[in-house]
This record gives structure tokens, sequence and C-alpha cells, in this order.
């Protein structure tokens, strides 16, 4: 009987697997790149969606929709530091005003307007029309200071007290001068009604509303009024 040749055989591997294929495809496994933890967080975010979402087009939208978070995030940050300075304009006043604010300008007014009432009532009589009507004017006026101060008034109502104040004043002031030897020659009230009309002067002459005005067009528009209402910024008013 012929001996049989099993040397074929002998180096097969039953179940046709090749020993030297399997530690290939093993090293290759073991083989591929780490993710950064970025891309962690991106590939657990694409496990998390539907298998109809999880496409290229998925991913790209879901990269935009981050970064329109960093955006808006940016934004915002910018925005409330931009809001933070426009809203010392009214006590520390604008950059461009060399040192002149509206607030300082606007107590100026109810100081001066004081002296001048104490000196009408001391003249004319605590009863005087212009006295008491000047002394009304001030009282809303100094009220809706304190409160524009105190956050709580608006600067528009701050606004048209000044306006009534200043026309109280001037009337008391020209009833004063009916009762003085020399109108041009008046001592202490003389100064003061100066000082009050000047402040008037240096209110109209401050460049805080065309920043106002620069600040809203800055800030009116998208995205910038959305991060206004989603951070909680407060409008800054013009006095007008």
């Amino acid at each position: 009987m012929a001996n049989a040749d099993f040397s074929q055989n002998r180096n097969q591997t039953p179940g046709g697997f090749d020993a030297g294929s399997y530690r290939e495809a093993k090293a290759a496994q073991t083989a591929s790149p780490r993710l950064t933890p970025a891309q962690q967080k991106l590939a657990g975010l694409e496990q998390a969606l539907p298998a109809a979402l999880q496409s290229q087009a998925a991913a790209i939208a879901l990269c935009v929709v981050i970064l329109l978070a960093a955006f808006f995030g940016f934004g915002g940050a910018k925005l409330k530091a931009k809001a933070s300075e426009a809203a010392q304009w009214y006590t520390a006043g604008v950059s461009a005003d060399g040192g002149y604010s509206l607030n300082d300008e606007l107590t100026t007014r109810a100081n001066t307007a004081a002296n001048i009432i104490t000196t009408g009532s001391n003249t004319l009589g605590a009863d005087n029309a212009e006295v008491l009507a000047a002394q009304d004017a001030l009282t809303v006026f100094q009220n809706d200071l304190d409160g524009v101060n105190a956050g709580k008034t608006r600067l528009h109502a701050l606004y048209e007290d000044n306006a009534a104040l200043g026309a109280a004043i001037d009337q008391l002031y020209a009833k004063l001068q009916e009762q003085a030897a020399d109108p041009m020659k008046m001592g202490a009230v003389q100064g003061q009604y100066g000082q009050f009309n000047s402040a008037a002067t240096i209110i109209g002459n401050l460049t805080y509303n065309e920043q106002v005005s620069e600040y809203q067009k800055d800030t009116g528009g998208f995205p910038a009024s959305v991060l206004k209402s989603l951070f909680g910024v407060k409008e800054v008013e013009p006095f007008a």
C-alpha cells in the first residue's frame, strides 16, 4: 500500500482560518488613532442622535450650532461690557465732553434754583405766586432727579421737568428784577441765576444724546437686539 502524502493537510488550518491573517487583522484594530476630547464629545452627541440623523450633514449642522453658541456667548459678553460703559455716561459723562456730565449739571440746576427761590421768598414773601410756582417746579424736578439716579424714573420725565423748572425760575428772577433798585446789580442771586443758566447751556452742548443715538444704532439690529433680551441689558435713554 502506497504511503499517503499528508503534507498539504498539515499546512492548512481547520475551519479555513489562517493564524497569520488573524493576527494582522487584530493588529490593525488596535492601531486606530485616539480621538481628541472635542472629537469624543461630538462622537457622543452623534451616537445620541436618531439613526436617520447620523450623517455628514447632521454632523455639519451640529458643528454650526456649537459655533453659533460660541458666537452668542462672546457677543453677549461684549454687549454687556458696552452697555455697562453706556450706562455710566449719565453720571460720569462722555469722554468727548471733557469731564462734564448730565447728572452734575442737572444737580447744579437744582441747587442754584433752590438758592434763587430762597432769595425770592425772603424778598417777595413765601406766598408770592412766582415763588410758589418755582418751588413746585423744583420739588417735581428734585423728585424725578432722585428717581433717575435710583433707576426708578425715566430720563424723559426729568427732561420735561428741567424745561418747566427753567421757565419758573426765569419768571421768578424777572419778578426779583422788578423789585431791585438796579436790575443789573442784584448781588448773590444774580450769580446763582448765572450758574443756573450756564448749566443749561452746558447740557445743551453735551454729546450725551449723540453717543446714546450711536449706541442704539449699534445695538438695535440683529443679533445685538436678541442678545440684549437674552442677557437682560437695559436700554440707555437719551435726554429728550
